[in-house]
């Protein structure tokens, strides 16, 4: 019996020392695949990683945002037409994402072993941070849809074909993306991982505007707009210069929890 657990013993070490010295070996050229889920302040995604060597490793995926935010809003009285018209209690919905996000990153780590990274990438999508939408079709005549104009302050705007004012935040279709995190995506002595993320998107600067549809047979021409155009006749803005600061921040933080699983 004691022959039996010494060798027992031996032959455990022996696969260990093997293992070991496998993963010291491994040189993690594209030799790996892992697929995770991720959530965080872009959303609910996909990811897909493999590493480029010991110290890099790329992640590729994608993510959407499944909220959306709705409840009635009061706009006040507003003239259309020649007529004032009650925009209270009008159905309004936001999501941010709209279309959601593509990435492509790259994990830099600083030692062979560390979980601790830097990261640069690229995120891909529709331009819009923010999207919402006021359905004042109730108000308006079906044939004043995309037709007529109106203004509220000192902003002209129209519906869309369906009787709907859109809004938008606006950034590049493409952002870079630099960050820190902890974890590894990848870990060939691993089944399982988890990761964080935490960085920012670098936007310059973003935008919100409405759209005229007029004239324009369907189509949108944006209107750009400033809290100088939601401003009263002494000057003070009705938004409190929220729009002047939210556009002017160069920045969109990131925040994200990752676990990973490896194929192979």
């Amino acid at each position: 019996m004691k022959r039996i657990f010494t060798l027992f013993l031996a032959l455990a070490l022996s696969v260990s020392g093997i293992s070991a010295f496998a993963q010291e070996q491994d040189k993690q050229l594209a030799n790996h695949l892992a697929l995770g889920i991720t959530l965080g302040l872009d959303g609910v995604g996909l990811e897909a990683a493999l590493p480029i060597t010991p110290y890099v490793q790329a992640r590729a995926g994608y993510s959407i945002f499944p909220y959306t935010f709705k409840r009635p809003i009061n706009l006040g009285n507003v003239e259309i037409g020649g007529e004032t018209k009650s925009l209270d209690n009008i159905p309004f919905a936001a999501t941010i994402w709209k279309g959601g996000t593509g990435k492509l990153l790259f994990d830099i780590y600083p030692g062979r072993r560390t979980p601790f990274h830097f990261t640069v990438g690229l995120y891909i999508g529709s331009g819009k941070f923010l999207h919402a939408q006021a359905d004042i079709s109730r108000v308006l005549d079906p044939s004043d849809y995309a037709t007529l104009a109106f203004k509220y302050d000192k902003i002209t705007v129209s519906t869309d074909p369906k009787g709907v004012v859109n809004l938008d935040n606006k950034m590049g279709i493409v952002a870079p993306y630099v960050g820190i995190g902890v974890g590894r995506a990848v870990r060939p002595g691993s089944r399982v991982s988890v990761g964080f993320d935490l960085g920012a998107l670098i936007t310059g600067r973003t935008r919100f505007q409405t759209y005229n549809y007029v004239n324009l047979e369907g189509k949108a021409e944006p209107v750009v707009l400033s809290s100088e155009l939601l401003a009263d006749d002494q000057g003070n803005y009705r938004d409190g210069g929220w729009i002047n600061k939210l556009t002017s921040f160069p920045v969109l933080p990131m925040l994200k929890l990752n676990v990973f699983i490896r194929l192979f």
